[in-house]
């Protein structure tokens, strides 16, 4: 299925990093976490954001820790059934990335909850990096997306995170995000 209702996210914590588009792709299909370009077309693409889509490689297993004791994870593409599938998207400037699952982060100057970038009791603008939403929410120009992981699911292991931060020089972070 194309449009995932609930995606893992791996994006760079520097908001307005973003990769060459090669160099996350190499990266990825060096580790084997992606296969081919998937053959499906996304009829909703926004034109200023671009996106490409890919078949799990043949080492995506090995480069995620899976919780609980049979995670139900569709590894090939299937008409009307979920599977697990890649995504590498980028947009120009960066924006606020989050679902139906958000969970508020805590202003920084008053400690009220917020959802927004600016806090609505103290009316401060607030640093997206400074935010923790808990793993439900980023803000980012470029990401790896995940489709069909639930919350908590499944967890990036240390290599695939090392290997981002080593040929990135930029630390990276996990969000849970549902859709629709």
């Amino acid at each position: 299925m194309w449009n995932a209702e609930h995606k893992l996210y791996l994006y760079p914590q520097q908001p307005y990093y973003r990769p060459s588009h090669q160099i996350l792709e190499q990266l990825l299909i060096k580790l084997q976490f992606i296969g081919r370009l998937s053959s499906e077309v996304n009829l909703k693409q926004n034109p200023k954001q671009a996106t490409t889509r890919y078949e799990v490689g043949d080492k995506f297993l090995s480069q995620l820790t899976f919780m609980g004791c049979s995670p139900d994870i569709e590894l090939e593409p299937q008409e009307n059934k979920p599977y697990c599938y890649i995504e590498i998207g980028q947009i120009e400037t960066p924006r606020f990335i989050s679902g139906k699952n958000l969970k508020s982060a805590k202003c920084p100057h008053c400690k009220a909850s917020i959802i927004e970038l600016m806090c609505e009791k103290c009316h401060k603008v607030i640093d997206p990096e400074k935010l923790n939403w808990r793993k439900t929410a980023f803000y980012a120009s470029s990401w790896i997306s995940i489709g069909n992981i639930y919350e908590l699911e499944a967890i990036p292991n240390d290599n695939l995170l090392n290997v981002l931060e080593k040929n990135t020089d930029v630390k990276w972070k996990t969000a849970y995000i549902r859709h629709i």
